[in-house]
């Protein structure tokens, strides 16, 4: 099908008639980009190296903690550095961190019209503070983290066992996303994928707003998804 880009005058029956949205968390729900900036060089200054390039600042986004800190240090401070990553200094990160703006309207609105909403994130441990930070932990279930499964993304075994949960078909679902993790882990597992903020990726829908989208499920509901048959 062809990608549509959200706006104010997008018809509504662009969307279909979901039942779930799996979210991932950094880029998508909380902008994080230079909180992971600030974090993932702080581990190169500790090692005296030059700040990250623009490809591993985008490296360090879309990966697992583990996987990121292998990809910008050299294997000879790997070790080190994985068991200093409680080093209290770090904390300071989570105050650059901010949730994406008009989020909180989309999660009331499914909340309200009984579509599931669930978190499948190469996040670890951090996602629950962060969730609690802002107040949306309520709003999902369940949230999968790196470590949770024997696979992380790209691997679709996150999507596999929120459908599992939520006793879906792929079909019924929607998986917003911001890399092409997100996108590689959506077509593995046939579930159609809408792009957030990034117009590089291959989506059914591309999102810039969700205050738009919170609009546009309004409209759908009221114009498209009523005259549906489907439960």
């Amino acid at each position: 099908m062809e990608a549509v880009y959200l706006s104010d005058i997008t018809p509504p029956n662009v969307l279909k008639n979901i039942k779930g949205i799996i979210f991932d968390c950094d880029g998508v729900l909380i902008n994080s980009f230079e909180a992971n900036k600030w974090y993932y060089n702080w581990f190169k200054s500790n090692y005296d190296l030059e700040p990250m390039t623009a490809d591993e600042e985008k490296f360090v986004h879309a990966h697992t903690n583990e996987e990121a800190l292998k990809h910008i240090l050299p294997a000879d401070v790997h070790d080190e550095a994985l068991s200093i990553r409680e080093n209290p200094d770090l904390i300071k990160a989570a105050d650059l961190i901010e949730v994406e703006n008009g989020l909180t309207r989309v999660l009331e609105w499914l909340r309200t019209n009984k579509i599931r909403a669930a978190i499948n994130t190469n996040r670890g441990d951090s996602l629950p503070a962060i969730l609690q930070r802002f107040g949306i932990e309520n709003f999902f279930s369940p949230a999968v983290t790196y470590g949770m499964l024997p696979n992380s993304k790209p691997h679709p075994e996150g999507v596999h066992y929120i459908l599992s949960k939520w006793s879906m078909k792929p079909e019924e679902v929607v998986y917003i996303g911001d890399t092409w993790v997100d996108e590689s882990c959506a077509e593995q597992a046939g579930v159609e994928f809408w792009a957030y903020r990034n117009p590089n990726l291959n989506a059914r829908l591309h999102i810039n707003d969700y205050w738009v989208l919170s609009n546009l499920l309004e409209k759908a509901k009221n114009d498209v998804w009523a005259d549906c048959s489907c439960s």
